[in-house]
């Protein structure tokens, strides 16, 4: 528990009162610097150089590199309050580029001091060696969920980068067209029979939420744990791949190899209905400004959705001299800190907080709402993800499975049983 510390007790105070501006409680925070736990560090003249990875379904272009500039900017902001002298330096990369480009970086002695990437890339990045450990008496890990931390917590127990914010998945749709959201599998398929087009992606990562809506969660859970299946675990899978190939059987809802596409396609008005990922938001909002509505995605009589939410952690480069690494570690401490998470989260509206002392006011907007919603269905498959996320062997052979079934040339039992062999642990 927290219990009376002056400092503390003093910022839930300032959670509990509405933000005016971007930093209007903000300053606060910088009067007090135990607060971020950087009060030793000498004011020289610094550089900070941060590595920022962009998943596949965001790709890198113009308007990629402004939104991730304007994140770190109000983080870089706030910062620079506390030590004006520390300018930042970013750089983007594609996630799936990671692991090779900094290790020619670190090659170069160019390495980053901090990267911000998502949970399973700082695992192989940490696997590989291409970062450092993070030092668990750095911070406060009571900060944050288990849940969180596990997820990247390697083998050998340690932290790959420490948790800064959640990206949900959640449910885009064009309000001009669809008057209400579908809160169930049932009346989305209705939704596209009635002639508005919806947008699947066949990515497996992106299709795990409906595993959860046709009660099959279960089933992946048991498998991924080593345990034997039963006939009632079959059953559960073979629901799930039947849903999906006769999903795709209908005329108005159309597969697409990647969530990247699923979302260009909706921008361009040729879909109404897609899943999204919160990180999508901004550029959603751009484009179809009132128009565009967020909801949780659909469940069924089966059970609740399961969606894969993206942890984007902050993690520590190699190649920082003993100043870069405190920086580092205070910059970690201060983006971390209760406050500035929940300015993030209410200044953007597309993540969660990570510090789960932060009081996310749900009522006041339905986004935030849909996102808490998805965040807390997202537990569910959370034993699977733990096991496989990494595995990309398994992956890779599960999601040949599910092509093979959109393509027709499996059955949804034959799929069925092929899961539940690539599942298990010991694979």
């Amino acid at each position: 528990m927290m219990g009376g510390h002056p400092g503390v007790m003093g910022l839930l105070s300032a959670l509990r009162t509405p933000l005016k501006g971007p930093w209007g409680l903000v300053s606060s925070l910088f009067c007090s610097l135990v607060l971020v736990g950087c009060s030793g560090l000498q004011q020289l003249p610094n550089v900070m150089y941060l590595t920022a990875g962009s998943s596949s379904d965001q790709g890198i272009d113009a308007r990629t590199r402004e939104e991730v500039q304007a994140r770190i900017a109000a983080l870089e902001s706030g910062y620079r309050q506390i030590y004006p002298l520390t300018r930042f330096q970013i750089s983007l990369y594609p996630e799936d580029l990671l692991v090779t480009s900094i290790q020619r970086r670190n090659e170069a002695a160019l390495g980053p001091d901090l990267l911000l990437v998502n949970g399973v890339t700082a695992l192989r990045l940490l696997e590989a060696g291409r970062i450092d450990p993070y030092p668990a008496n750095s911070i406060n890990l009571a900060a944050f969920e288990p849940g969180l931390l596990a997820r990247v917590r390697d083998p050998k127990g340690r932290l790959a980068g420490i948790p800064l914010l959640v990206q949900a998945q959640v449910a885009c749709f064009n309000r001009q067209r669809i008057s209400q959201a579908p809160a169930t599998l049932e009346e989305l398929l209705a939704v596209g029979a009635s002639g508005r087009p919806i947008g699947l992606s066949a990515d497996l990562i992106n299709l795990f939420w409906t595993a959860g809506s046709l009660g099959a969660v279960s089933s992946i859970n048991k498998a991924a744990a080593g345990q034997a299946l039963d006939a009632q675990d079959r059953a559960n899978l073979v629901r799930w791949m039947s849903w999906l190939q006769n999903a795709n059987n209908q005329l108005r809802v159309s597969f697409f190899a990647d969530q990247g596409t699923v979302t260009s396609e909706f921008l361009a008005g040729r879909l109404d209905w897609i899943p999204c990922n919160s990180v999508s938001l901004p550029r959603l909002r751009h484009s179809l400004g009132n128009r565009l509505g967020v909801s949780a995605l659909p469940g069924s009589n089966w059970g609740r959705p399961s969606p894969v939410n993206r942890l984007r952690v902050l993690a520590l480069g190699t190649s920082s001299s003993a100043s870069g690494r405190d920086r580092a570690l205070a910059f970690t401490r201060f983006a971390t800190n209760p406050l500035i998470q929940r300015m993030l989260t209410l200044g953007s509206q597309t993540v969660l907080p990570a510090n789960r002392f932060v009081m996310v006011p749900l009522k006041s907007s339905q986004i935030l709402d849909a996102m808490d919603t998805s965040y807390q269905e997202s537990q569910v498959i959370a034993p699977a993800l733990e096991s496989i996320a990494v595995r990309d062997a398994r992956l890779m052979k599960a999601q040949a499975q599910i092509t093979s079934l959109l393509f027709g040339e499996n059955t949804p039992e034959s799929a069925a049983e092929s899961l539940a062999t690539l599942f298990q642990k010991s694979q």
